[in-house]
């Protein structure tokens, strides 16, 4: 099957969405079969627990040149006795996902992760800010899935509140000491007043951002925490 099309391949790497509560939780899944009612997923132990036969599911399948679609469906069954291998039904639509929908924006600001259950404030240094989510740089320590309160700063005296969930991890490629991590965030139950308020910034803060995609305002001489 050509890996450009709009249908599942054993190459695509997968994303699961399932809910936990009033929350939705990403889990990674390996493509281990593609049938013409089914598609076959091992998945973690997390995901495991969860995924009963019935219950709804979001598939989102990574492709090879960038593009990314998305469904929803239901579990069908559970292979084998380890009830790590799962069988869906077979979506018979696919869609762009609706993360991809949204452009980002190229934009450094300080940014502050309130992991749950702890004291902690780390701060961090976006790299990028869309609807869906942002991108930053940060040395604290998160796994995928991880869900917090994060604090973003789009101007030196204007923060934004919200909660976001870690879908991405990778090793910042500019820190040798390899402590850094580039988390990649999702936006988590955003109200249609909460995405205006952060369309409206980015488009206050793209056309004043320099080279490197710092704003402005903060390149003077007010606080920059978590820029550095």
């Amino acid at each position: 099957m050509n890996e450009f099309s709009d249908e599942p391949t054993i190459n695509d790497r997968v994303t699961i969405e399932t809910r936990h509560g009033s929350h939705e939780v990403l889990h990674k899944a390996t493509m281990a079969n593609v049938t013409a009612d089914e598609i076959w997923l091992a998945v973690g132990v997390a995901a495991a627990a969860l995924l009963v036969v019935g219950s709804s599911v979001g598939v989102v399948l990574h492709r090879p040149d960038d593009q990314t679609l998305a469904a929803e469906t239901t579990v069908k069954r559970v292979i084998g006795s380890g009830g790590r291998l799962i069988a869906l039904q077979r979506p018979t639509a696919w869609t762009s996902h609706s993360r991809r929908h949204s452009s980002r924006v190229g934009l450094a600001i300080p940014a502050y992760l309130h992991p749950a259950g702890e004291d902690t404030v780390a701060s961090a240094r976006t790299t990028n800010i869309g609807i869906g989510g942002f991108h930053c740089v940060t040395e604290l320590c998160l796994s995928v899935g991880d869900q917090m309160g994060v604090t973003l700063m789009f101007t030196p005296t204007t923060q934004f509140e919200c909660q976001a969930q870690v879908v991405r991890l990778r090793d910042d490629p500019e820190d040798a000491s390899h402590v850094r991590l580039v988390a990649a965030f999702r936006f988590l139950d955003l109200s249609p007043e909460s995405e205006a308020h952060i369309a409206e910034a980015l488009a206050a803060l793209g056309g004043v951002a320099g080279p490197e995609t710092v704003p402005a305002a903060w390149h003077s001489d007010a606080p920059r925490s978590g820029l550095g």
